[in-house]
């Protein structure tokens, strides 16, 4: 088989129209490749493809042609990657990671994809230069610093284990994945006290939390006293909780079931009633997890059916009270509802639990830009766009936040560069007029008010608004001009 890329060698407006299917945020940003990139060959493809089920084969196909059309997409090769993982081609899945990685090398979650996969077959040092490659591109995402101490544990690396368990806490100290890391090293050194601590005040945080509970009885155990668990409540390796890792809650959608999947395509198609039948038949079947819950809620919003809708998104949040789809589909529901404090408070509740998740601090900017609060607006929507979420309607809506707070030399720069980039926009144009009027610069606000006209398609309101202010600031420049 032809390899698609060899492995790495070294270690190292008006209102601003608001998308408001949060859930879609989810999806992963699309960079495409720049001058220099390397030949990109076929993709690689399973030897014997002919002999999957039927529904495995049509989405390894359907994943293969989304490359093939566009080869020079990371996020393709990243998705055929995530399907081949799922199908538990674990081979043609680096592969397809490793090929992201070169389309795309400043994306650091395509390295920290590559690791995780090569940990779940046990190639642990390799696993931790993968690792050390993503964190050097996002050195504050606390997962990676977590999987790294994982691997050096997995090699009897005990110091080193115990460093990233410790630096995962010490960036966020919310995140249980640290201090589990860190119960394990303590029961490998003896130290069963210091695990007793932590694992106790974990499962006092969460006791529903199977892995806390099955660590906390060998723990006690270890410590002499009574500590087994029935079968029943050993974690099989598909319940292996994600905590908040949003990357590895983007894998987690490839991993559904072809019924799952199936019902996607009866909501494309608009069949609303077929998939909700599916959907009730493998409840019926003994499927009734949270993702069965939020699909539940999918096409019951779909029928229009928020109530029952709502009734589903709570039952996934009482199995996963972290589970952000379903917070964000939540505040997607309350806010069409009429509430939209409630469903800031919920997108609050995200960026908290997922401190890096910049497509749910933009969310937030956005409906606090709509509440009137641009305070609390500009510094969510200017974190969404540290965090790479910045689009074209984002930062206009930061600036017209900007504006509103009368941070002129911020909503200047802003619109400045939204101009170079859109020179066709004429309320961006008319925005950077009243930037410029308010900072003195009256010629050069009348030279962006004709560049708004000349596009054609300035709104109104905004646009008489601006030439009245243009027309009173140069009726008081000739005053004061005639009075000297």
């Amino acid at each position: 088989m032809k390899h698609a890329f060899p492995p790495p060698r070294s270690r190292a407006r008006g209102p601003v129209r608001i998308v408001r299917r949060w859930t879609a945020l989810l999806a992963g940003l699309v960079l495409a490749c720049g001058r220099g990139a390397p030949e990109v060959p076929e993709p690689p493809r399973p030897a014997n493809l002919a002999a999957f089920d039927p529904r495995a084969a049509t989405r390894i196909e359907e994943a293969l042609g989304q490359v093939s059309a566009d080869p020079r997409r990371a996020q393709a090769w990243a998705e055929l990657g995530m399907v081949y993982a799922s199908e538990r081609l674990k081979n043609l899945a680096l592969e397809c990671f490793r090929g992201a990685a070169q389309l795309e090398p400043r994306q650091p979650k395509w390295p920290y994809r590559e690791a995780v996969t090569l940990a779940q077959i046990g190639e642990f040092e390799p696993a931790i230069f993968a690792l050390e490659r993503s964190l050097a591109l996002e050195p504050s995402y606390t997962p990676s610093h977590a999987r790294l101490g994982g691997c050096r544990l997995a090699l009897g690396d005990l110091d080193g284990a115990e460093r990233d368990f410790r630096r995962a806490t010490e960036l966020d100290s919310s995140y249980p994945g640290g201090w589990v890391g860190l119960a394990r090293v303590a029961l490998q050194r003896d130290r069963s006290a210091e695990a007793l601590e932590i694992l106790e005040r974990l499962c006092k945080q969460d006791p529903e939390d199977r892995t806390f509970q099955q660590l906390l009885a060998s723990a006690r155990q270890q410590a002499g006293g009574a500590g087994e668990l029935a079968a029943e409540q050993f974690l099989s390796e598909n319940e292996i909780p994600v905590w908040n890792d949003p990357w590895e809650l983007e894998v987690r959608a490839f991993r559904e079931k072809p019924a799952m999947l199936q019902v996607d395509k009866l909501l494309e198609r608009g069949q609303a009633e077929e998939a909700l039948a599916l959907l009730a038949e493998e409840r019926a079947r003994g499927t009734d997890d949270a993702a069965t819950a939020l699909q539940f809620a999918r096409v019951l919003q779909r029928m229009g059916r928020t109530q029952d809708a709502l009734r589903e998104i709570e039952t996934a949040l009482a199995r996963e009270p972290e589970n952000s789809k379903a917070l964000l589909m939540k505040a997607n529901l309350l806010d069409d509802g009429g509430d939209p404090a409630a469903a800031v408070a919920l997108l609050e509740r995200v960026t908290t639990l997922q401190p890096s998740f910049g497509g749910a601090f933009a969310a937030k900017g956005q409906k606090l830009f709509e509440l009137g609060q641009h305070a609390a607006a500009a510094d969510a929507l200017q974190r969404a766009l540290e965090l790479g979420a910045g689009d074209h309607e984002l930062r206009h809506t930061l600036g017209r936040s900007l504006i509103v707070l009368k941070r002129w030399p911020e909503a200047r720069a802003l619109y400045t560069k939204l101009v170079a980039e859109r020179d066709d926009d004429g309320d961006a144009w008319l925005e950077l007029a009243t930037v410029q009027l308010r900072s003195g610069a009256l010629a050069e606000a009348e030279a962006s008010l004709a560049r708004a006209r000349a596009t054609g398609n300035a709104a109104p309101a905004l646009l008489e608004d601006v030439q009245r202010a243009q027309a009173n600031a140069r009726e008081r420049r000739a005053a004061k001009k005639a009075a000297r």
